[in-house]
């Protein structure tokens, strides 16, 4: 098996991300009107609600990839970016999975919510590795790792 270099498996990763932004992106600005023209009060604050839930998790993604990415190219160091400083994987309200399994909200959306939250999980596990191998303590880690 050949192995990647880590610059080129990081601008996968964040291409991936950035595909994922832009049909979060389109949704929002074409779907989303569309999906709640009709709808209540209470159904469009929930489609809102989890739409906004997508752009955390993609912010969030695509931050501890740049960070990465720095760590990288020599633009911050190892200790900089264990610091609570970089710690970008913030919030267990991205790891939520209800709204994935809720017919109320658009197909579309929890087509976004289940693939975000999928490449969450792959970039918090990629996290959870870094900060082992670096012997970060896992006791000064507020993170949701224990999560996993």
């Amino acid at each position: 098996m050949q192995s990647v270099e880590p610059l080129v498996f990081l601008d996968q990763n964040l291409q991936v991300a950035q595909n994922l932004l832009q049909s979060t992106h389109d949704y929002i600005k074409w779907q989303a009107p569309l999906d709640v023209e009709k709808a209540g009060y209470h159904d469009t604050f929930k489609v809102s609600c989890e739409a906004m839930r997508v752009t955390v998790r993609m912010t969030q993604i695509i931050a501890w990839l740049m960070l990465q990415k720095a760590v990288l190219e020599g633009d911050l160091t190892r200790d900089e970016a264990l610091s609570d400083e970089y710690l970008v994987l913030r919030g267990h309200t991205c790891l939520e999975s209800d709204s994935e399994a809720d017919l109320e909200l658009p197909p579309r959306l929890r087509e976004l919510l289940k693939d975000s939250r999928n490449l969450y999980l792959r970039i918090l596990r990629l996290d959870t590795i870094f900060r082992k191998r670096n012997h970060y303590s896992p006791e000064a880690y507020s993170g949701p790792v224990s999560v996993i």
